[in-house]
């Protein structure tokens, strides 16, 4: 008798600057970030990376389809995958869910041949690509190989959602009340999109590239031609932390008199090009959104960084909310006390959207699946 397939659940967030992941199977789960990096190579250059035994998947991931091969993550990173913006997520995305299926396979012992739910994440632009990933991802997933050997995964069900919808159902699953209209900011590294509500349900959405993204080349533009994922992270930190110990790791000079000249002028546009930045998105927002709106919640690795000034924008932009002693209602992930998962820290809260996909229109999906079935 045939052993009975088991069912991999897989929430996927192809994110600008991290793809993001959480998945199930059964009573065991597990969570994965990984570099966003993926560069094409010919299948023989990867055959050093399938003798490695016993490494985490995640260290050597690449994914092929009949001749053609990606390195995803890590690998690709050391392979000279570079970051980019402009390339459409949905250019690489069957080649990175390929990728992750092998690395929780391997992290959930569920071998090479089993089912797959999943749920997965897409800007709103490109969402009109669902169709064409959909049909690419059922090919390849019948036949990929990996550096563990070939996959056999049956894809029993696919749904996708504009970014923003999993943390946007964190207003519903904490069964409350809805008052009035609420917004919702996805603020990520390559965009900024956000979702009205009205009554729970979602009414309208907009986007603009006005992710991390536009600040760091606006300091690049006034600076040196500094590494953008490094810039980046410095730029992060150095607003968070406000210190200039953040800065030193990519300074150019190698004075002391040399890099304090530096950081003053990197300071310097970092600050010019935060004024600006901000500008522009309070700019949009203020000619985007209703006038009245009565809650808040933001999301993404941008909400972060920029906590504060968003949260004074929206101080002023909320009306009362007389449920919260009159308040402005602001919330953000941690706000629902979301439980810890096993990535690094700096991407606890980064995880809301995805995690709440997986967690909350993925069980959904099963049970009007289940019901369909018993209707007929």
């Amino acid at each position: 008798m045939a052993k009975k397939r088991e069912l991999l659940r897989i929430g996927f967030d192809s994110g600008a600057s991290a793809i993001k992941c959480h998945a199930s199977c059964g009573d065991r789960a597990t969570s994965l970030v990984l570099s966003p990096g993926a560069i094409q190579q010919r299948s023989e250059t990867l055959d050093a990376y399938r003798c490695q035994v016993g490494t985490d998947l995640i260290h050597r991931s690449f994914a092929g389809v009949g001749e053609n091969y990606l390195a995803i993550g890590r690998l690709a990173d050391r392979l000279g995958a570079t970051q980019s913006v402009k390339q459409l997520k949905s250019d690489t995305i069957v080649y990175k869910i390929l990728a992750v299926v092998s690395i929780i396979s391997q992290r959930l012992d569920l071998g090479t041949k089993f089912d797959l739910q999943l749920g997965c994440l897409l800007p709103p632009g490109e969402f009109c690509d669902r169709e064409r990933i959909q049909s690419d991802l059922i090919t390849a997933l019948a036949d990929f190989d990996t550096p563990i050997g070939g996959f056999n995964v049956r894809l029993v069900s696919i749904n996708f959602y504009i970014e923003g919808m999993g943390v946007a159902q964190l207003l519903k699953a904490n069964n409350r009340e809805s008052f009035g209209t609420g917004i919702v900011l996805m603020a990520g590294h390559r965009n900024l999109s956000f979702h009205i509500a009205e009554s729970n349900e979602i009414i309208m959405s907009q986007t603009r590239d006005l992710g991390f993204i536009y600040w760091v080349k606006a300091v690049v533009r006034q600076t040196y031609d500094y590494e953008l994922s490094s810039l980046t992270t410095a730029i992060a930190d150095y607003w968070v932390q406000k210190d200039i110990v953040c800065l030193k790791p990519i300074l150019r000079n190698t004075s002391e008199e040399h890099q304090a000249a530096e950081i003053k002028r990197l300071v310097e546009a970092i600050e010019i090009a935060h004024d600006n930045y901000c500008t522009l998105i309070f700019d949009w927002l203020n000619d985007s959104l209703p006038d009245r709106i009565s809650e808040s919640i933001m999301a993404g690795g941008v909400s972060e960084v920029l906590q504060t000034e968003l949260i004074e924008y929206f101080s002023n932009k909320l009306i009362c909310n007389p449920k919260y002693d009159n308040r402005p209602v602001i919330f953000n992930p941690a706000t629902f006390k979301l439980p810890i998962l096993n990535v690094a820290s700096e991407y606890q809260t980064r995880m809301a959207d995805v995690y709440c996909l997986w967690r909350y229109l993925m069980p959904e999906l099963l049970r009007k699946s289940k019901s369909t079935k018993d209707n007929v």
